[in-house]
């Protein structure tokens, strides 16, 4: 017999008598998009088990070993099947032979884990033992000495000088500011003890250094000092801020930004561009007696807003903190609302991880977003007593200080 007639005898129908297969074997069903059968592996070795459709729901954790086992998966010892998901498809179609019309019947879904019967860490010993354990480890040695950057940070907030209240007026103010600049040398010299110590400074003044006389009434009988005088008050203390800083730092940063006391104003209204600021002009002027003696203050650098914009952002030791003086929103609670809407419109603030303000006159701190802080500053005045009268509430002065490092804040301290 040639190979020619062998093909053509294969080809030909087969005898009556000739045995035929009694089943066609029935297609799957039509398979949903994320429903195909197979496996997914985890880390830690769990693995996500796909099953195919089946006309009947598993009943058993026999059940669903039997199932995932059909796809040719050999259970670890030592691992369970845990069935997670499963799912009711009423209107599934196939067709039960070839050529025949697609019927539809009901099928079952059904995915599972396969995953260790006990938690890894469990295999180690029992909970008690995970704790001693865990306590009783050999701390790693610190590195001796420490490289890296480090910044200090000095919030200079809400001064108010020529303000009088509860607290006093300039004399008291002054004798204030003085208590918490020798508080600053203590901290500088806690964070050398604990081997924290800062490498660079930063002077971030938040805004409101004098009171002025046009954004209350009452601040024309209350006031214990001019304009120029306020203006003159604040000069000296700022410089006192940070002629401690340039003794102390091989660089020192001071920023400033626009605030609602220290704007230029006729009556309530404001004159001119963001920066018609006494306070940005106090710092102006500061930069220009530095400037005049590079050996002593060379190593002192000043930002200011732009002509209009109030805000600015710096680089702190690798990481971006804003400075801005909180007027901007009615309330503090607002405050993340309009950081967001500073980062949609591009502002100087836009791209801070930290964002610092002052005008509240009282501490809070808040993390927003992704990894985002806010920190609200608290008053160097001499109290806010209308706001005490209306709300009962009485802020706590101090100057904001905290650091910041490779790995983010720390060492946060109201001084």
């Amino acid at each position: 017999m040639t190979l020619t007639t062998d093909l053509q005898a294969l080809l030909q129908p087969a005898d009556a008598g000739q045995t035929q297969p009694t089943q066609i074997q029935r297609p799957q069903p039509a398979v949903p998009r994320g429903w195909e059968a197979g496996v997914r592996y985890e880390p830690g070795g769990t693995m996500v088990v796909t099953a195919p459709a089946d006309e009947q729901p598993p009943n058993s954790e026999a059940d669903w070993r039997e199932r995932v086992e059909a796809l040719g998966l050999a259970i670890p010892e030592g691992f369970r099947v845990r069935l997670v998901e499963a799912r009711h498809d009423p209107a599934a179609w196939h067709r039960d032979a070839q050529g025949e019309d697609a019927v539809t019947r009901a099928v079952w879904r059904c995915r599972y884990f396969v995953e260790p019967g006990t938690p890894a860490w469990l295999s180690a010993g029992d909970v008690d033992a995970l704790v001693r354990d865990a306590m009783r480890r050999r701390r790693k040695p610190r590195t001796a000495v420490d490289t890296a950057e480090r910044a200090l940070v000095v919030v200079y907030a809400d001064a108010q000088a020529g303000k009088v209240g509860r607290d006093g007026g300039t004399p008291e103010l002054i004798a204030r500011v003085a208590d918490r600049f020798d508080r600053l040398d203590d901290h500088i010299r806690d964070l050398k003890a604990v081997g924290r110590a800062p490498t660079v400074a930063y002077w971030a003044d938040a805004g409101d250094c004098v009171e002025g006389f046009e954004n209350t009434t009452q601040q024309a009988f209350t006031n214990d000092l001019t304009l120029t005088e306020m203006i003159r008050v604040h000069r000296r203390l700022t410089f006192e801020g940070l002629d401690r800083l340039a003794g102390r730092f091989g660089r020192v940063v001071a920023a400033t930004c626009g605030s609602n006391h220290a704007r230029v104003r006729r009556g309530k209204d404001a004159v001119g561009p963001p920066i018609d600021d006494w306070g940005i002009e106090v710092f102006s002027q500061v930069a220009d007696a530095y400037s005049r003696n590079q050996d002593a203050y060379g190593h002192v650098s000043f930002v200011m807003p732009e002509r209009w914009r109030d805000t600015v952002s710096l680089n702190v030791a690798g990481t971006i903190v804003g400075l801005a003086h909180g007027h901007q929103y009615p309330r503090p609670e607002k405050s993340g609302d309009w950081w967001r809407g500073q980062t949609f419109g591009r502002q100087p603030v836009a791209d801070a991880q930290i964002l610092i303000t002052g005008h509240y006159h009282h501490f809070r701190a808040q993390q927003l977003g992704a990894g985002r802080l806010w920190v609200q500053a608290p008053t160097l005045d001499n109290g806010s007593d209308w706001y005490a009268v209306r709300s009962g509430e009485v802020s706590t002065s101090g100057l904001l200080v905290f650091s910041v490092g490779p790995a983010g804040w720390d060492d946060l301290r109201i001084l």
